[in-house]
Formats: structure tokens, C-alpha cells, sequence
């Protein structure tokens, strides 16, 4: 049993090698241990080793079957090595076993909602609510207002009323008024709305430990390092067999809406919002050239930028893309222009932009989970706005090419054109199901997953109007976050 629990110990403070050994002595004392199974199999999932993860955490579930933990991972894990029907099986499966437990309802409601079940996900959210109330309640709720209308939301309110009082964790408070902004924008009582996405943001915002104002530094030695004497030296001539491809800019600008349009296409594949650059590629040469990013590419031999393109490689492969252009959509990347272009002279940047009010409160409406200033003040957002901006204005002067800007007001008014141009952009050919993305069950696991399975509106040009007063105020106010 002591072996067991510092195994554990191990493994959460993330010494997952030695916590991978302590539970292999565990095993060999007893094949069958349950817990020790899935201690391995999260080690697994940490290092993605998907197909050993799926190994251990069968067994686990086999050992431990009164618990949900190890059936949850294993549902991770097979949507992780691209296996959905095999995820929605454990998910609906751990739901029959535990019809009274509200994180059950909430994990099959989110796949659903991720594959673009709308319905089955508010069959089986509307369910959970019958189940006793947690914290998961108030996101189950949440996500219900999101895809409700009319007078239910006001039962909605009403319950969220109820198990206010309960909480203590300020972050469900934080949902609990994102949730009941999102009701009340819906039932056209607007002071009410705005007044609790204001409270929401100004919440997060306490919990925030920078100012973005803090970045500025940072953006403005990324100019200076990637300058026009680091894009004159030779670039390696590389021949891909792929196109890669990079949605870059800020949040809430129309990145999974184009990515939806685009992957309906049977020569491009998608690699989702993928961390590689800054989690793995970053890193390495960090360590090679002992120096932060951006300075660890001022000294990138052949044989560093053959292994980072070998990562990147390796990380296409982990998501399973074949086609021939591979969307990576992380907006971030914008950051990055300068390393990507360097190990793949052919990469394709497509930059989205959207009219800066409506972006704004989009992005202030909208529930983000990491405690970013930038994310929960419209002020710090419209700095943020600006300095993001400025670092893409370099790199399109220094690589005119390579960056294509495409505005999501032109892509709802004229959705075809705008795609053949990002088509032809990326070296293919125009396929007409692209305006057919909507009707896709490819995952989305962004925060627009409900908003892509419906056909084109222009609504998001105009919602935000109701808000342009307080909007206005909050972005002249001295004493505004």
C-alpha cells in the first residue's frame, strides 16, 4: 500500500518516470491492481502513448468497476488516437452504470456537443439536472442556456438562483455569471446582461498575475529579432510532402469557422489548435542554443531545424492527418512566424481579422478558462488587440507571400469567394462542399463548437450593437480593468 501511495505522490508532482516504476513493482506483487493499472495509463496519456494508455486503462476499468475516473481517461484516450465511436461507447456505457451522477451526464453531453450532436447533448444536459447538484451542475446549466431560447431560460435563471448560494469556489461563481449574462442577453434584458458579464470578467480578472501591458517587451524584441537580416539568410531547401498551414491572429476572429470550411475539403486536414511550436519545437532549441525563444533561433543548424520539422512531423502523424495541406489553427502562433518560416519556407499563414468592437465584446461575452487579463477586460483586450497587430504588420512586411489576411466580416457576406481565395492560397483546388461544413460531425472543441454546426448567418456582425454604450463607457473608463 506504501508503494502504492508514493507512486501516487509521484505521479502527481509529475515525476512520471519514477511513479511509472513504482506501479510496475506494484503489478508484479499483484497483476490485478486496479489503481495501479491506472496510474499507468495516466502516465501514459501524459507522455501520449495513446495505444499503451488504452491498454492499461481497459484493465483498469476491468479492476476498478465501481470507478468513473478510469473510464473517463479511457474515453480520452480513443478520441485521442482518433477512434470517436469507440469514446461515445465508453461514455454512453459509464452513463448506464451511473444514471445518477451528473459529471457522467456532463462528459457524454460534451462529446456530444464536440462532434456536433446538439440535440443528444441537450437531451442528456436537461437529464443531468434531475441528478443531486454539484459544481458540474452550474456548467451543465451554462451550456443548456447556450443552446436554449425562450421562456426555459428563465428556469434556467431560476435554478442557477437556487445553488448560488452553495457555492464557494469563486470560479463557479464566475460561470454562474457568464451563464446568467448569456440568459438575460437572450431574453433581450440587457442592463441585466451586461451587468453580469462584468462581474464575471471583473472576477477572473482578480485572479490574473500580469498586466498585458507586461508583453509589450516581449513583442517588441520578437520585431527586432526577426528582422530583415534573419529572413535574407538562405532558408534550407526544403520540399515538404505536406502544406502546412497556420491560422494565425487573435481569438474569436472566425479561426474554427474557416478551419470547419476548409477541412470539408478532401485534400486538407486539420491538426486542431496543436501546441507543438512552443511546447516542443521551443523547448528543444531552448536547450540546444541555452537561450529563451526568441533568441534560441538566432544559431539553428540543418541538423536542429531536421529534428524540429521531424517533431512537427510527428505531431501530424499523432493526429492521424494524411492530406495533403495540414491546418494547424492556433492563433498564437502569430508569435511564431518567424521560427516556422524557417523550418518550412512553403508554410502558409492565414491571417483572420475582425472589426475591433465586435471582436471585443466576443471575446468579453465568452467564458475563456485561463486567467489571462486580456481575456476579462475589454481595455487590456484592446491593448492586446494592438500590440497583436503591430507583430503581424512585421511579419507581413517581411514575408508578403507567405501571409494572407482574410476578414471575417468578408467571409459571412461572401462565404464562396472568400474560401476559393484561402483555397487557392493553400495551392488547391475549390470543392463546393465546403459551404457544407455545418452539417460535419468532425470534432470542434473550441468555444465556437455549437455556433459551426449551424449554416452561415450575419447575426455576429450586428449582436454586439446592443452593448456599444456600455462597451464605449467601459473602454473610456479610468477605472475599468
Amino acid at each position: 500500500m506504501l508503494l502504492l501511495e508514493r507512486a501516487s505522490e509521484l505521479l502527481q508532482e509529475n515525476r512520471l518516470r519514477e511513479a511509472e516504476f513504482m506501479f510496475k513493482q506494484v503489478l508484479k506483487q499483484n497483476p490485478k491492481n486496479g489503481k495501479a493499472l491506472f496510474g499507468l495509463g495516466r502516465i501514459c496519456m501524459r507522455l501520449e502513448q495513446y495505444d499503451n494508455a488504452i491498454y492499461y486503462l481497459k484493465r483498469a476499468c476491468e479492476h476498478l468497476p465501481k470507478m468513473l475516473d478510469p473510464l473517463y481517461a479511457l474515453a480520452d484516450a480513443f478520441v485521442a488516437v482518433g477512434s470517436p465511436v469507440d469514446a461515445k461507447t465508453v461514455l454512453e456505457y459509464t452513463l448506464s452504470v451511473a444514471r445518477h451522477n451528473a459529471q457522467a451526464h456532463y462528459h457524454l453531453g460534451q462529446f456530444y456537443l464536440d462532434y456536433g450532436f446538439i440535440d443528444n447533448a441537450r437531451n442528456v444536459f436537461e437529464a443531468g439536472l434531475a441528478c443531486p447538484h454539484s459544481g458540474i451542475t452550474v456548467f451543465m446549466i451554462h451550456e443548456l442556456i447556450k443552446l436554449t431560447e425562450g421562456d426555459k431560460l428563465n428556469e434556467y435563471l431560476a435554478l442557477l438562483d437556487t445553488l448560488d448560494a452553495d457555492l464557494e469556489n469563486p470560479r463557479l461563481h464566475i460561470v454562474t455569471h457568464y451563464a446568467k449574462a448569456n440568459a438575460h442577453e437572450k431574453l433581450a434584458n440587457i442592463d441585466a446582461a451586461f451587468s453580469h458579464y462584468q462581474q464575471a470578467n471583473s472576477a477572473q480578472h482578480a485572479l490574473c498575475d500580469f498586466h498585458t501591458s507586461a508583453m509589450q517587451p516581449f513583442f517588441d524584441y520578437l520585431k527586432s529579432s526577426f528582422n530583415e537580416a534573419y529572413f535574407a539568410k538562405p532558408a534550407d531547401k526544403v520540399k515538404a510532402t505536406f502544406t502546412p498551414v497556420f491560422i494565425v491572429g487573435l481569438p474569436r476572429t472566425g479561426s474554427t469557422l474557416l478551419e470547419q470550411m476548409l477541412i470539408q475539403h478532401s485534400q486538407v486536414g486539420s491538426m486542431g489548435e496543436s501546441t507543438v511550436i512552443s511546447d516542443d519545437i521551443v523547448p528543444y532549441l531552448s536547450m540546444r542554443n541555452e537561450a529563451p525563444f526568441p533568441d534560441c533561433t538566432k544559431t539553428l543548424s540543418t541538423s536542429m531545424l531536421d529534428h524540429c520539422r521531424n517533431l512537427y512531423v510527428d505531431e501530424i502523424k499523432r493526429h492521424r492527418v494524411a492530406e495533403e495541406a495540414v491546418i494547424n489553427k492556433l492563433p498564437a502562433n502569430f508569435q511564431n512566424i518567424g521560427l516556422i518560416y524557417k523550418l518550412f519556407p512553403d508554410a502558409r499563414f492565414i491571417h483572420m481579422t475582425r472589426e475591433f468592437m465586435p471582436n471585443a465584446w466576443s471575446v468579453y461575452s465568452n467564458h475563456f478558462a485561463e486567467d489571462e487579463p486580456y481575456f476579462c477586460s475589454l481595455q487590456e483586450y484592446q491593448l492586446y488587440s494592438d500590440m497583436t497587430d503591430d507583430v503581424m504588420a512585421h511579419f507581413k512586411a517581411m514575408l508578403p507571400r507567405n501571409i494572407h489576411t482574410m476578414s471575417y466580416e468578408k467571409l459571412l457576406e461572401e462565404p464562396e469567394r472568400e474560401i476559393r481565395k484561402a483555397l487557392n492560397f493553400m495551392y488547391q483546388k475549390y470543392e463546393p462542399e465546403c459551404m457544407e461544413f455545418y452539417k460535419s460531425h468532425k470534432v470542434v472543441s473550441t468555444l465556437s463548437k455549437a455556433q459551426v454546426r449551424k449554416p452561415l448567418n450575419t447575426a455576429p456582425l450586428v449582436n454586439w450593437k446592443k452593448f456599444e454604450a456600455q462597451i464605449t463607457k467601459e473602454l473610456a473608463s479610468p477605472d475599468s480593468h
